[in-house]
């Protein structure tokens, strides 16, 4: 539990900065994820009780929406990396055309800043990425000592449009 309110704690403060680079020109976009959030002090550490997401942010999720299993996410949810790396490869695959090869260095950029070691965030990585596989089987990835390469896969869920969303 201690691990989820960490996360949740960590996103509710995240902002992305987005560059983007065309010829000579280079456009930055900073994108905020949460608007505001309560969180409720507890003996063991601050619960977030609420949340409102930043509108654009929203409106980003309504307009590109990521198909990801509920009954994996139960599954796997006593393992945040693992979570991270489901998330992260249901967003990359699931409409992907090409073959990517991630490095190393960028998987540890993204997934493992607090490793002093490359050599450990190799080996907790792999791990966590082969529970996050297990959850998500039509997932295309190779892995080798340059990184991994990721394979336009099938998604994990039936396509279909969302409903409900306010």
């Amino acid at each position: 539990m201690r691990d989820v309110k960490e996360q949740a704690t960590r996103i509710s403060r995240c902002r992305m900065t987005f560059e983007i680079k065309e010829g000579n020109k280079i456009g930055l976009i900073n994108q905020n994820i949460v608007d505001t959030a309560l969180f409720t002090d507890e003996h063991d550490g601050a619960l977030l009780e609420t949340v409102r997401l930043s509108e654009s942010f929203f409106d980003q999720l309504k307009r590109h929406p990521v198909p990801l299993q509920e009954s994996a996410i139960r599954a796997i949810s006593n393992n945040s990396q693992a979570l991270d790396i489901y998330f992260w490869l249901v967003y990359r695959l699931h409409e992907r055309v090409t073959v990517q090869k991630v490095s190393w260095p960028a998987l540890k950029a993204q997934f493992g800043a607090s490793y002093t070691h490359m050599r450990n965030f190799k080996i907790r990585f792999r791990d966590a990425l082969q529970i996050a596989l297990a959850i998500y089987p039509e997932a295309k990835v190779g892995i080798d000592e340059d990184g991994v390469t990721l394979s336009p896969s099938a998604s994990p869920v039936s396509r279909r449009s969302p409903k409900n969303i306010r």
